[in-house]
C-alpha cells in the first residue's frame, strides 16, 4: 500500500532534522485534538517499520470540568484501541491560571516522563502554530531567538508536523477516518494566541496567500541568525570577563569590562546583555536590554533586574548582583584592602596584587633590575595599609629619588593630567604613600638579601587585559 502524501512529507521532515532513530522510545503529547491525533496516528502507523516504541501522555489542566474529563476519556479509548501505554495527569490550577501556567506544568510533566522512560517527546505543533508563535513573540517584544519561532528539535522534544498547515492535518484525518475532539476554548478570543489565530493570520493569508509558510521560512533564517549571535555574544562575554574582580561588596566572582562590551556591534552586544539579564530575570530579559544598553553608553549607574538584583556599572566594570552603594566622587572616597587578588580601581584601572617567592622570582626572571621597580619586600609593609585615591597632605618618597614630596606636587612635576589625579590608586598607611600607580613603591621597601616573600602590584587599563 503506497504511503499517504502526509505521511511521506512527515517522514521526510523527520529525516531532514534527524528527529528519530531506530530503537527510540517516543512519547506523543496527546490532547485528543486534530493535530495531536494526526501525529499519534502517523507514528502508530510507522512504529514497527521504524523500530520505535510508542507511548502517549495526556494532561488534564483541570480548567474545563466535564469537557476536559471527556477529552481524557477519549484519549484513553484511542490508546487502548491501539495498545499504546498512556501516562496522564490531572492538575490543580491556581486562581487566575493562564496559558503560561498551563504550558509550564505541561512541559514539566513531559520532562519527568522523558527522563523516566529515556524517551523523546513528540509534540504536534504545525506550521500554523509556528507562524502564530513568531507573530506573538514579535508583538510582545523579541530578539532574533523569539523570531526563530518553534525549533524542530530542542532537547528531548521533536516536532514532526512543523511543515504542515491545519488544512493538511484535517485532510489527513478525514482520509484515514481518525476522530478527534475539539477544545471549545480554542474557539474563543479570550487568549492572545487565539486572537492571532482567528484574526491576524487569516488577514495575512488574504493579503498574501501562503503567509504562514513564508513566516515559517523567515523563522528558519532567524534561527540561524540567533545561533550566530549567541555564539558571538558568548565570545564577547569571554573576552570582556574580568575574573576574580573585587567589584562590589560581596566580591562578585565575575565582572565585565564595560568598554569592551560597549565597543561590540549592537546586535552582538544586545544578545550578550540579554544573556546576563536572563540569568537573573528571565521574564524581563528583552524589555530591560534597552535600559542596560543605555547604561553602557553612559558608563556609570545601575538598572534593577528583579528584587534584590541589579545590573551595575562602576569604575569601568559591569556586573550583576546586589545593589551597589551610591558612588561618591570626592577624592579619597574609594578604599580597597591590601591583599592578594585583582580588583577594579577608579579611572578604568585593573590592579593586581601578587605574593611570590623572592628567590624563585629572581632566579626565573631575566630582567631582575626592571622587575624590582615594581615589587617590594612583603615583610616591610606594616600597619595594615589600604588602597585608596589621594587625599590632601599625602606624602610620597619614590624609590631612587632621595626626596619626600607631597603627592600633589609629584603629580604636577610628572605632568599627570589634572582630570586623572583624583582617580589614580595609591597604597597608603595614614598619610604616607607606599605605592602609587605609575610610580611604583616608596623608598625603603625594596627586597634585599633577607627577603623571603615579595609583593608585586601592577595597574593596567582594563581594555589591556580583555
Amino acid at each position: 500500500m503506497p504511503m499517504d502524501e502526509f505521511e511521506a512529507r512527515a517522514g521526510a521532515y523527520i529525516s531532514q532534522h534527524q528527529m528519530l532513530q531506530k530503537g527510540d522510545t517516543v512519547i506523543v503529547a496527546l490532547s485528543g485534538g486534530a493535530d495531536s491525533m494526526a501525529l499519534f496516528h502517523f507514528l502508530f502507523s510507522v512504529q514497527n517499520v521504524w523500530g520505535l516504541r510508542l507511548r502517549a501522555a495526556h494532561v488534564n489542566h483541570g480548567l474545563r470540568g466535564a469537557a476536559a474529563d471527556g477529552d481524557a476519556a477519549f484519549v484513553r479509548a484511542q490508546c487502548a484501541a491501539r495498545g499504546v501505554p498512556l501516562d496522564e495527569t490531572l492538575l490543580s490550577p491556581p486562581e487566575n491560571a493562564g496559558e503560561e501556567w498551563g504550558r509550564q506544568e505541561r512541559y514539566a510533566f513531559f520532562a519527568r516522563l522523558a527522563q523516566a522512560h529515556g524517551a523523546k517527546v513528540a509534540t504536534a505543533h504545525t506550521c500554523s502554530d509556528n507562524a502564530e508563535t513568531v507573530l506573538f513573540n514579535l508583538a510582545r517584544g523579541s530578539a532574533a531567538r523569539g523570531a526563530a519561532g518553534i525549533p524542530p528539535v530542542r532537547g528531548p522534544y521533536v516536532r514532526p508536523l512543523l511543515w504542515a498547515q491545519r488544512a493538511d492535518v484535517l485532510a489527513y484525518l478525514a482520509r484515514c477516518g481518525v476522530p478527534h475532539v475539539t477544545d471549545a476554548t480554542n474557539d474563543t478570543d479570550a487568549y492572545a494566541r487565539n486572537r492571532i489565530r482567528h484574526g491576524v493570520l487569516p488577514a495575512l493569508e488574504r493579503a498574501h496567500p501562503g503567509a504562514a509558510r513564508s513566516i515559517t521560512r523567515f523563522a528558519a533564517e532567524m534561527s540561524a541568525v540567533a545561533d550566530y549571535l549567541e555564539e558571538q555574544a558568548g565570545a564577547l562575554l569571554e573576552q570582556a570577563c574580568v575574573p576574580r574582580a573585587v567589584y562590589l561588596p560581596g566580591n562578585i566572582p565575575d565582572a565585565y569590562c564595560a568598554q569592551t562590551l560597549a565597543a561590540a556591534p549592537a546586535a552582538v552586544r544586545h544578545t550578550a546583555l540579554a544573556r546576563l539579564i536572563a540569568a537573573a530575570a528571565p521574564q524581563q530579559k528583552m524589555s530591560l536590554v534597552p535600559e542596560a544598553d543605555a547604561l553602557l553608553a553612559k558608563g556609570e549607574g545601575a538598572v534593577q533586574l528583579c528584587e534584590g538584583v541589579w545590573l551595575s556599572i562602576r569604575q569601568g566594570l559591569l556586573a550583576v548582583g546586589p545593589r551597589p552603594e551610591p558612588p561618591r566622587g570626592e577624592a579619597g572616597s574609594w578604599r580597597q584592602p591590601f591583599a592578594p587578588g585583582v580588583f577594579a580601581a577608579p579611572g578604568g584601572l585593573l590592579v593586581e596584587v601578587q605574593l611570590v617567592n623572592y628567590e624563585k622570582m629572581v632566579n626565573s626572571e631575566k630582567d631582575v633590575r626592571n622587575l624590582l621597580k615594581f615589587c617590594a619586600d612583603y615583610g616591610k609593609i606594616q600597619d595594615n595599609p589600604c588602597f585608596r585615591t589621594r587625599r590632601p597632605g599625602d606624602m610620597f618618597r619614590p624609590a631612587g629619588r632621595g626626596v619626600t614630596k607631597p603627592l600633589k606636587k609629584l603629580f604636577s612635576e610628572q605632568r599627570v593630567p589634572s582630570a586623572a589625579r583624583d582617580a589614580l590608586p595609591v597604597l597608603a598607611s595614614g598619610g604616607t604613600v607606599l605605592w602609587a600607580a605609575g610610580f611604583g613603591f616608596a623608598e625603603g621597601l625594596a627586597p634585599d638579601e633577607f627577603t623571603k616573600t615579595a609583593v608585586t602590584v601592577t595597574a593596567r587599563q582594563m581594555e589591556e587585559v580583555t
